[in-house]
């Protein structure tokens, strides 16, 4: 059993992300990043099913998206189901959330 905290999974995601040939979005300023977004976060320790909102700099296929990281993921991480959403989509869920 492997344990993985916030801070490792957006390291992990993000360098799984990098390994691919998606067009991933990256945050402006001095020290640009990867942009991921988290809805929730859990305990170290505790399973359960994380959302994660990935951007990407122009639209990409859902099944290709998923395929490409699923090879670059460690063993022991999955992704179960994947979605397309504008911006507009995850800025009302956002609103919801809080």
């Amino acid at each position: 059993m492997i344990y993985f905290s916030q801070l490792d999974l957006i390291h992990i995601l993000e360098r799984a992300l990098r390994r691919t040939d998606l067009p991933i979005y990256f945050t402006q300023g001095y020290n640009p990043h990867v942009k991921i977004s988290f809805r929730s976060g859990l305990k170290l320790g505790v399973t359960g099913k994380i959302e994660v909102v990935l951007y990407f700099s122009e639209k990409v296929d859902r099944e290709r998206a998923i395929q490409k990281l699923k090879e670059h993921l460690p063993m022991g991480l999955n992704i179960l189901k994947g979605s397309q959403m504008s911006l507009k989509e995850i800025n009302k869920l956002r609103r919801q959330a809080k």
